[in-house]
This record gives C-alpha cells, structure tokens and sequence, in this order.
C-alpha cells in the first residue's frame, strides 16, 4: 500500500497560473522547472543539501502587499524551491530506513525532520496569511493553492518530532519483530504467522497463532499508543482543530464525510450480512459446537490475522463441490514464474493498455524481496522519489496468486507517479484523492485475475468457465472486496471516537470488539481484557496511517472498472470483462491519472465515469449474481441472516 512523503501539503499541489503578465509568468515558468535536475542516489549528501537548503532560507522575498498576486506568486516560488528539495531529501532517508531498519538510518531519517522543522513555523502562518486574501482570487489554480497550503500544521516544541518519531518507530520496531514460539520454534508475523492463518485449519492451533500474536504485540504496543496519540492530538489542537479526526477530514474536501462513509457501508451491508451467513453457516459445520451458529464469527478462523479478508478459505465455502478456480500460484510455480517475471506480468498489461514501462531506476533501486543480510519493512509500499523517472517499490515478494495481485496494485501507483508527473508541474503531482491512488492498481488488480484476463494468457482453459465458475469466481473476489468494507469502516471509525475523547481509556480494547461486533459481526475467539490491545496488531494503526481511503478505494475501484468496461465496450457480465490491449481504453484512464490533483476530485471523477462522489451502485451490479444466489443458498440451508 502507498506512502505518502510531505513536507506540508502545499508540496503535493501544483501551480498552472495563466496571466497576460510577463512578469508573473516568468516566476510560474520558474516554479513549472524548479528542481527537475536535482538526482539523488541512495546515499545523499545532506549535510551539503542542507547548506544549499539553509542558504536559499536567506533568500526569502520581502512582502509588501499579502493581497497581492504577484507577491503571492513570488512568495510561493521561493518556497517550492526549498520544499522541493527538503521533500527529496526526506524520501530518500525514508526508503533507506524501510529497506534497511537500523538506529543510524532512523536518526537520519528524524534529525531530517528536526532540520526542516524551523522553516515550517516559519512559513506557515505566511501562507495562511496569504490564503486570507487569495480564497477571494479569481484565479482557480492560485486559490486552491493557498488554501490547500494552510492547512498544513506546525511543530512549537522542538522535541516533539524526537518525541512521536521515536514513539511511532518502536511500535513499528515491535510490530516488526514480534514473534509467537512453540517448543519448535518462533515464528514472526511475516511469512510465517501469515501463511499459519491462510492455509492451517485446526481451530486450536489457530487460536494458538491468533491469541500469541494479538498477546505479544498488541499488549506491548498499547502504553506506546495512547502516549503517541496524545502527543499528536496536543500538536493538532495547537494548530487550531478540534482534534485528529478534524484534521483527517481535511483532504477530502467535503462537508458530509462521514455521513458519505455511513451510506456507503449501509449500501453494501444488505450483500455482506448474505456473504456474513453463508460462510458463518460453512463454519458452523467445519467447526461443530465451537461457536453459535446464530451470532458472530470468530476472529481467527476467516484465514487472516485481521480477519479482514476471507478469500484463503475459499476451499471451505466453495458454492459448487466440484467446482475450483484455476490454482494461480500452482500454474505460477508449475510455469517456473519467478519474482522478476511476475512484475514482467503487471508491467505488460499496463503497457499493453499503452501505459507506461517501468523506468530503470524503478528495475535497478526498488527492493523486491526480503533481504537475508538487514531488517526491512516487508509492508508492500510504492515510491514516489521526486525525482525524475524514480520510482520505486518495496515488496517481500513470494510467487503466489496473492502477490501476482499486489504486484499489480503496487504497480499501479507507479503507473499513477509516472501520468501525472510527466502532465503536471510539481504542486499538483498527487492523486486526486488518497482512495483513488489506491483504486488504480486495485482496479487493474481484478483484470488481471479475472477468469477471461487468465484466458487470454493461456494460463487457464477458457472452456472451463461456466455459470458455476463464475458464481465461484464471484464467492471468491466478495470474500475478498466485500468481507473488506466493515473492517476498513472500524479501522476510522474506532479512530474518529477515540480521537474526539468519546472512548474511556480504560476500555479502549472493549469499544474495539463493540464495533467489530455491531458493524461486522465479528468476535474475538477468547476472552479479552484491557491489558490486551487487540486494534494495536494492525500496522495502520501504529504507522498512524488514516484506512478511510482504502475503505473508499474498494468502492471506487468497482467505479474504475465499470468505467473502464463501458469505454471498452464491453457487452458481457461485469464480472467477465477484459480490457487487456484495449489501448483506446488506456488511453482515457491515462488521461484521467494525468489530471493528478489539479481539480477537485469530484471533478476529476466526473470526467472518466459521469459520477460526481463516491457510489455503490457499480459494486452491487457487479456481484449481483453472488447477492441472488446467496439469497438462495442461505434460504436452501436454512442459515440466518445477521448475528
């Protein structure tokens, strides 16, 4: 999943100012060109990227006139020229601490921080002084800029960066390293407790895994926590919110957001209470007399450690006895497909849709297994160097139908980078929204596994697809996408009560399992205290990273993919659509990323599907055969619906 590496916001936005003014558009060609011969390799010099940083801090415009366009456009291009480079300095010490997790790489990585922090205090109540004056500009461009660019936040106490850095880095450190043993051995959380949760199916052992994981780093994680939040919510409140969910809202640009996330979860709950039924009733039958048949699902048994996704026990809630999806990871291993192959895979449907081809830095600087030699973050992430034709991901790749996916997802935020780095200046070089860089590869991720894509690469027999295939493809993408939507919605919405005070502290690991039951039907397998701190297990969660976004991703991504389908004309089911070589349907998507952040992205949405918000209605088409079956099936075997 993507990272996102700022300074303030103002440096994800970018400046199309037209005037007939010579003057100012001399400054805006300055802005469009700054810093695109600045390269970086891994190692940097910055102790000497930070002396040309400080000299270009002496050289800040005087201001005169706060109303004043020109001056605002001067002001912004003094700043984009440092920030730019402040920004590059920062990703790279980043990347190098994620692929190389050592106490040297994290000071660098920090003291970065501590040294940029000076020039954000001192530049942030200038551009909202700026913004008082320009939201009244006439000029679209220089009116999102500066008001996007004020919401940015400061640091007063110069140890709070030391502070939440180290904080946040110990979390993550426990997160990483946390390991359950038996008397054979210990087993960490990747690979080894991930592939005990997907392919195991003894139910104690099951909760063996479970309960030591969720024991072992969650119980170590919470007293970190609550300090990390705390220290947030103090800076956020300086800065003038109300709290942290205040702030999150913030690059939504929307006044009902909330409400929207509400709607969309009770748009879809009709079709996940079904899915929810059927695989509760599998279970029940899989596990006789181990829970209630008529309440909610153990947490340790839907092959995840999250329970986030069920679609590793697909085997176990097969529609059709004798029917089976093609073995991905089989034909994959069976063809001798290796690492490098399955990103020659991705690579080929995008430019076969005539996207882009990787760069050779992308082949020759991303890391795309575990290192035997140093401990990395294995988080599947894509990277944005800021630099020309940099870009880059880090994945411990294994060949398997699960990593043939993320490989095409994280390539898709590449392909992302690359349109709308090549379409627009510097400040509008992002996605339009957080859920949409998601939705891309998510959205290219269903062609790429979908039964006829299989077909088209020879990798399975195309006379095998019939009527109960599809319903078992169908099974096998909701346990998947639709399985998703409840737990992503908890992810904020756990976040949003503890965050605006209305959770006690002293049941925080209560109200957790309050909302996994009420919003997903989900319950944990054993007993829980409040020494337990089961929320903290999940990565997002310490890396403090708001999961609205892919809440929103897995709705939009079905968005994406009926789009994309009607431009290809495609006149089958949604479910059995193929793009692959369509260029004429690439085309219209590349012009779609390459409008980056440049308008709302209402806006930008509106253009590719004719919707202007995020909607339920492609979701639901798409597994309306499964949503009727189900119906079916749970009626036939006399399971109930809800918990």
């Amino acid at each position: 999943m993507i990272k996102y590496f700022a300074v303030t916001v103002v440096l994800q936005l970018l400046l199309r100012y037209e005037t007939d003014s010579i003057v100012v558009q001399k400054q805006i060609n300055g802005i469009l060109n700054e810093g695109k011969v600045v390269v970086f390799s891994n190692d940097i010099d910055v102790e000497k990227q930070n002396l040309e940083i400080q000299y270009d801090i002496t050289q800040a415009p005087n201001i005169t006139d706060y109303s004043s366009e020109r001056q605002a456009i001067q002001w912004l291009t003094w700043y984009i020229s440092i920030a730019q480079k402040a920004i590059k300095i920062s990703t790279v010490l980043n990347f190098n601490y994620m692929t190389n997790i050592t106490r040297e790489n994290l000071q660098k990585y920090v003291a970065q921080k501590e040294f940029m922090s000076p020039f954000n205090r001192q530049t942030l109540p200038i551009m909202k002084r700026f913004n008082h004056f320009m939201q009244y500009s006439t000029n679209y461009d220089l009116k999102r800029i500066y008001s996007r660019g004020a919401h940015g936040t400061i640091t007063v106490d110069d140890q709070y960066i030391e502070k939440t850095s180290k904080l946040r880095s110990q979390m993550l450190n426990i997160y990483s390293t946390t390991t359950v043993c038996d008397r054979l051995k210990c087993y960490p959380l990747t690979p080894d407790l991930d592939e005990m949760m997907h392919v195991e199916k003894d139910y104690d052992r099951l909760l063996w895994a479970w309960k030591g994981w969720h024991d072992r780093c969650g119980n170590k994680v919470r007293p970190l926590y609550v300090d990390y939040i705390d220290l947030l919510t103090k800076n956020i409140q300086e800065n003038g919110y109300t709290d942290l969910t205040e702030k999150w809202m913030e690059p939504w640009e929307t006044d009902n957001f909330e409400d929207m996330l509400d709607q969309l979860l009770d748009d879809v709950m009709p079709l996940y209470k079904q899915l929810h039924a059927y695989v509760r009733g599998r279970l029940c039958e899989l596990y006789p007399y181990r829970f209630n048949c008529n309440g909610p699902i153990p947490a340790h048994i839907l092959g995840n450690m999250w329970s986030q996704q069920w679609h590793e026990r697909l085997d176990d809630f097969l529609p059709y006895s004798k029917t089976r999806l093609a073995d991905m990871t089989k034909i994959l291993q069976r063809k001798n497909v290796t690492i490098h192959q399955m990103y020659l895979f991705a690579e080929n449907f995008y430019t076969s849709i005539d996207l882009y081809s990787m760069t050779e830095n992308f082949w020759t600087k991303s890391m795309f297994e575990r290192p035997k030699d140093r401990n990395v973050d294995c988080k599947a992430s894509a990277f944005d160097m800021r630099n020309t034709d940099d870009y880059r991901i880090k994945i411990c790749t294994e060949v398997d139908d699960n990593n043939f996916y993320i490989v095409h997802h994280e390539m898709g935020h590449i392909e992302y980078y690359m349109a709308y780095s090549k379409s627009q200046p510097y400040v509008y070089r992002d996605g339009a929204n957080s859920a949409f860089h998601e939705a891309i590869g998510d959205t290219i991720g269903m062609f790429a596994i979908c039964p006829t894509h299989g077909a088209s690469l020879g990798l399975i027999d195309e006379n095998i697809i019939d009527e109960k295939y599809e319903i078992t493809y169908l099974m096998r993408t909701a346990l998947q996408k639709v399985a998703f939507l409840p737990f992503a919605y908890v992810m904020d919405k756990y976040r949003f009560a503890l965050f605006r005070n209305q959770i006690d502290r002293s049941k925080l690991n209560r109200a957790w399992w309050d909302m996994k039951l009420k919003y997903g039907g989900i319950m944990p397998p054993v007993e829980r205290s409040e020494q337990n701190f089961d929320p903290g297990v999940k990565y997002h969660m310490l890396a403090n990273v708001p999961y609205s976004r892919y809440f929103l991703s897995y709705i939009l991504q079905f968005q994406f993919y009926r789009a994309l389908c009607k431009i290809g004309q495609n006149e089958g089911p949604l479910h059995l659509c193929d793009i692959y070589q369509q260029k004429a349907v690439g085309d219209q998507f590349r012009r779609m990323l390459a409008m980056g952040n440049s308008r709302h992205w209402s806006e930008i949405l509106e253009v590719f599907t004719g919707e202007t918000t995020f909607r339920s209605e492609a979701i639901l088409i798409y597994f309306q055969p499964l949503y009727k079956w189900l119906i079916k099936e749970n009626i036939r075997r006399d399971y109930p619906v809800g918990w």
